[in-house]
């Protein structure tokens, strides 16, 4: 029961570090603002303002494979920061390469991400690839306790009925998610659980019953959470249960909804 307490306890705070989620775009402004006004200094022989976007890739690539519990995302972030120091050094003029060298890249980190997400989840159902799917449809219901979706240039979708449910992960890549809670139940102690959502070039709808409450604790860069919920009215002495929302978006979204 000590060890159970312990780790609830750490899931918690794991989204309270000392960078806040909506400190991110506040940083890349300031390194934008910072590069431009030495740019106009004239202290370095090339473009100081050149190298917001390597930096930007850099800062994003960073947070993602700190923050994130996504191995998919991990892979993205990785690919980020290699992104971004090998079009810092061609700015540099260290290295001659073309600045679509970002197109191979991302082909990688997708090719990786297929393999590690079809090697692990080999018999379950949670891989989607285009409009076909690897194993049953990927629009189905579940009474499992967790979740474990992977969407890529597809969809999933699932309508969870599970009396205890525990949370999960969530990962759209160049895809979308589709999750109705709405007849799913949380039974913990604490009467609190996490969902892991992370979206790139792609989006994340989660349905909540209308008795729960949403705390969101994600990252976003160019892209956003947003919570459409209406805040539960419990009875007094009744706690309301939570859903936590964790993870990070690039170029999209992940909402919200009852």
């Amino acid at each position: 029961m000590g060890e159970k307490r312990q780790r609830v306890e750490f899931d918690m705070k794991f989204g309270e570090g000392p960078i806040k989620p909506g400190m991110i775009f506040g940083l890349l402004l300031v390194i934008a603002g910072t590069l431009m006004f030495v740019d106009n200094l004239d202290i370095f022989p090339f473009h100081a303002a050149k190298m917001f976007w390597p930096v930007a890739l850099i800062t994003f690539g960073l947070m993602s494979a700190v923050r994130a519990r996504s191995l998919a995302v991990q892979v993205w972030g990785g690919a980020a920061i290699l992104g971004g120091i090998l079009l810092m050094l061609r700015e540099l003029d260290i290295l001659h390469i073309r600045g679509n060298i970002l197109w191979p890249l991302a082909l990688i980190a997708c090719g990786i991400v297929m393999l590690v997400h079809r090697l692990q989840w080999k018999f379950l159902d949670t891989f989607t690839f285009g409009r076909g799917s690897v194993g049953s449809s990927s629009d189905s219901h579940s009474t499992n306790h967790s979740l474990q979706e992977f969407a890529l240039f597809g969809g999933v979708k699932r309508r969870v009925e599970s009396p205890s449910f525990e949370g999960g992960e969530l990962t759209a890549i160049f895809g979308g998610i589709e999750i109705d809670l709405r007849r799913a139940e949380i039974s913990n102690e604490v009467r609190r659980i996490t969902l892991e959502t992370n979206a790139a070039f792609a989006g994340i709808e989660v349905r909540v019953p209308e008795h729960w409450r949403v705390s969101i604790q994600g990252s976003a860069v160019f892209g956003q959470f947003e919570d459409k919920t209406i805040p539960p009215r419990p009875e007094p002495g009744v706690i309301a249960p939570v859903l936590v929302i964790r993870g990070g978006v690039a170029f999209g979204a992940v909402v919200l909804l009852n």
